[in-house]
């Protein structure tokens, strides 16, 4: 077979996998990971925040030093409204590093002997619900700042779905 001829075929055949690329792209249905927006995942979220988090973080996001709350040996933890960082992070590093404490991209690791995993402690669900109520908490530009974080993220964002125990419509399904 000629250079032409093989030139050829692998054109087509990238073109087919663009193609192809562009359907599913176009067709998916994209949504959220975090509805910040839906008030009853928001509020839902809010009470979890209460329980497990305004201890450290602060009773609104504040952050452990803002909030006057008693330092331990480590660092203080950040605030999570808009005078902190969060916003700097795609939704699927908020929830991993909530999860697990890492993000497979672009975070440092969290000490487990300062911020806890709540992987085992709240369900898909309610990690989705607290972050949908913390991320509910910044004013627009800021949410606007993390949308545009988020698209540059999309892909791994999508991915998330697939690795939580949530069925499509985001209620909680039995673990696999």
């Amino acid at each position: 077979m000629s250079y032409l001829s093989r030139s050829a075929i692998a054109l087509v055949g990238l073109a087919l996998i663009a193609a192809a690329a562009y359907a599913y792209l176009s067709s998916r249905d994209g949504a959220p990971l975090l509805a910040w927006q839906d008030e009853a995942v928001v509020a839902r979220g809010k009470l979890v925040y209460a329980q497990q988090c305004a201890s450290c973080h602060g009773a609104s996001g504040e952050g452990q030093v803002a909030a006057g709350l008693p330092l331990g040996n480590g660092p203080p933890a950040p605030p999570h409204d808009a005078s902190g960082h969060t916003w700097e992070h795609p939704d699927f590093a908020l929830i991993q590093l909530t999860k697990i404490g890492e993000a497979a991209v672009a975070c440092l690791p969290l000490d487990e002997n300062f911020m806890p995993r709540f992987e085992e402690a709240l369900t898909d669900r309610e990690v989705l619900d607290v972050l949908s109520y913390v991320k509910s908490t910044w004013p627009p530009e800021t949410i606007a700042f993390q949308e545009k974080v988020n698209r540059l993220y999309s892909s791994h964002n999508d991915a998330m779905w697939g690795l939580l125990a949530l069925d499509e419509k985001g209620k909680s399904r039995p673990a696999r």
